[in-house]
């Protein structure tokens, strides 16, 4: 399959193309349909998968993905697929019921991780970043208005700093985890992004709203280099789909100690599913950064 690996209606930004308003879910299956009859012409069967509502940019209408890895056409499940992933269109929900396609995307996996800001992380071939195909790229797309536009790419697996008007030190893993630090006042808040949280369809799981109970809490331990943990409660946060802090003072012990260590752990009791560790490389730097950027520095 040719490159490029992203395809975008337009080079660094997609402006909404003019399709039909779509009535619902099937009215953008029949999309489908229709746009795929000539190449599938021997058979084409929408498997599980193949379309899911997902949140793209936060706002009450869903939005829907579709997924060419869950089609079988004319006998094969490859025909939209390659090295590089899989074809998979975003049609964004309008607040009359219809629907809209606003991207094509050839790629791994399209995480619809912050729906609050409106962007979304894209796992890409690394030849769409200019490396080699095995080294995976992650490149991060905004909605802005009717426009989808580029972000700069962000590391695996190492701390960086994301400028205002978002100032955030945050650290995202390759399987998916994320722990963030932002900017509220004078304090920091702590947002926290375990893959165990979510559900299949990205949604926040019941799973994660039965541990916080009744009192809408969930209290992890905080560990920077197997040294004395930190106890901070966090609460469930819907529309974010993180665990997120109270505010806390920037003077706070573990924010220096994150700063100057190697690793940090979080823990929920002695529950192995729910224990997450991640490196603190480069959080001197990015921490340090947002510190400065929220007037503590």
């Amino acid at each position: 399959m040719s490159l490029p690996f992203l395809r975008l209606i337009s080079a660094l930004s997609v402006l909404l193309a003019p399709f039909p308003a779509a009535a619902d879910l099937q009215s953008v299956l029949q999309e489908e349909r229709t746009s795929l009859a000539e190449t599938c012409s021997d058979t084409m069967q929408f498997l599980d998968g193949f379309a899911r509502e997902v949140n793209v940019n936060g706002d009450a209408t869903p939005d829907i993905l579709v997924d060419y890895g869950r089609l079988s056409c004319n006998g094969t499940q490859m025909m939209f697929c390659g090295s590089a992933g899989c074809t998979q269109k975003i049609y964004l929900g309008r607040a009359d019921g219809s629907h809209v396609m606003a991207g094509e995307f050839l790629a791994y996996e399209l995480r619809f991780d912050r729906p609050s800001e409106g962007t979304f992380l894209a796992v890409l071939h690394g030849g769409s970043c200019g490396r080699a195909g095995v080294e995976t790229c992650f490149k991060r797309y905004a909605l802005s208005g009717d426009t989808i536009a580029t972000l700069p790419e962000e590391p695996r697996d190492r701390w960086f700093y994301t400028a205002p008007p978002t100032p955030s030190a945050m650290l995202a893993t390759s399987e998916g985890d994320s722990l963030r630090l932002v900017c509220d006042g004078n304090a920091l808040r702590i947002q926290y992004g375990p893959t165990w949280m979510w559900s299949e369809d990205g949604s926040v799981d019941q799973h994660a709203r039965d541990l916080a109970g009744a009192q809408g809490r969930i209290e992890i331990e905080i560990e920077v280099d197997r040294g004395q943990p930190t106890a901070v409660p966090f609460m469930v946060e819907e529309t974010a789909r993180v665990l997120q802090s109270p505010t806390l003072a920037p003077n706070q012990p573990f924010f220096a100690a994150m700063m100057r260590g190697n690793r940090l752990d979080l823990h929920l009791g002695g529950s192995l599913e729910h224990m997450r560790g991640f490196t603190l490389k480069g959080s001197s730097k990015a921490i340090g950064s947002l510190l400065q950027a929220c007037g503590q520095g």
